[in-house]
């Protein structure tokens, strides 16, 4: 368990505090170095939360077992049932004094205003993007991208950051065509990247495999927005950016084992951008169907 690093803004007094209590933070991307986005697998017993500021773009959205969950409208409190996939959503800069009962399972959401408004900079959405308030709601494509989330983190984030990355923008696209304050359908790039674009964007890839590289920082080699930048990218190769990147990585990976006489594979593992020996065994696994360790006894009989 770790500390929760959604924070919430008290509205009386101004001090800044996690959005969860200490120990109730199951597993959060904040380890697999996802940009852009935090998400948190929350689990909390009964409880009120002070008056408070929305810090960032924020959901909630329930995997567990129905929560009688009320918020505060003025003097009002107001009351609904979160039943499993329903969500709560709330725009930067929102007010919001909540409290529930019983146990309550969720995956809690922030996205960073600014990585959302990069990530769309040349689409014709709105420069600044916020969302509508939502409580108790469903939503069969949340849903999905929460499955997509969880997954991926209890996996030990083995597709790596820039995977998170590329569903964070996915996940924001969808909430900005159909849950912003002004739902618009924004440009969405045809064709492909040009021969000139597609060779300098590899050789970066290629240049720098042992980094973390970003989706921002990747589509800002083209001068594109990330949006426009993955949508292309995979128009081109087939294949995502993180899908290239992770299938590149396990290449070079396997041209290190295969001339080495004695690989050390947790260094090798780290040469070519995973994080630890874990990660590098699951990934590589995924991709050529044996671990490392195998697959230097195939090469080496």
């Amino acid at each position: 368990m770790s500390d929760s690093q959604i924070h919430l803004v008290n509205s009386q007094t101004g001090d800044v505090f996690p959005a969860a209590p200490d120990g109730s933070v199951l597993f959060s991307s904040v380890n697999a170095g996802w940009q852009g986005i935090t998400v948190e697998f929350h689990r909390i017993s009964s409880l009120e939360l002070p008056e408070h500021y929305i810090d960032g773009h924020r959901l909630a959205v329930n995997i567990g077992q129905p929560v009688h969950y009320e918020w505060k409208e003025g003097r009002r409190w107001r009351q609904t049932t979160l039943n499993p996939g329903d969500f709560c959503l709330q725009t930067h800069g929102d007010i919001n004094f909540p409290r529930w009962w019983g146990n309550f399972e969720f995956l809690a959401i922030a996205l960073d205003p600014k990585f959302v408004r990069l990530a769309f900079q040349d689409t014709g959405a709105s420069e600044n993007i916020s969302f509508l308030t939502r409580r108790g709601e469903a939503d069969t494509m949340i849903s999905d991208f929460t499955r997509r989330f969880k997954t991926e983190l209890a996996s030990g984030s083995y597709c790596g950051a820039l995977y998170g990355e590329s569903l964070a923008v996915a996940f924001a696209l969808h909430l900005i065509e159909h849950h912003s304050g002004r739902p618009q359908k924004l440009r969405k790039p045809s064709g492909k990247l040009s021969s000139q674009q597609l060779k300098q964007i590899i050789e970066y890839v290629h240049e720098h495999l042992s980094e973390e590289l970003s989706l921002i920082g990747l589509a800002e080699q083209m001068n594109l927005s990330a949006f426009h930048f993955a949508r292309l990218f995979k128009k081109s190769l087939g294949l995502s950016p993180h899908q290239y990147l992770l299938q590149n990585r396990v290449e070079r990976a396997k041209k290190l084992i295969a001339i080495a006489g004695k690989p050390d594979l947790t260094d090798i593992g780290l040469q070519v951008g995973f994080y630890d020996q874990a990660h590098f065994t699951k990934a590589f696994k995924r991709v050529v169907g044996i671990p490392p360790k195998g697959f230097f006894k195939q090469v080496a009989s």
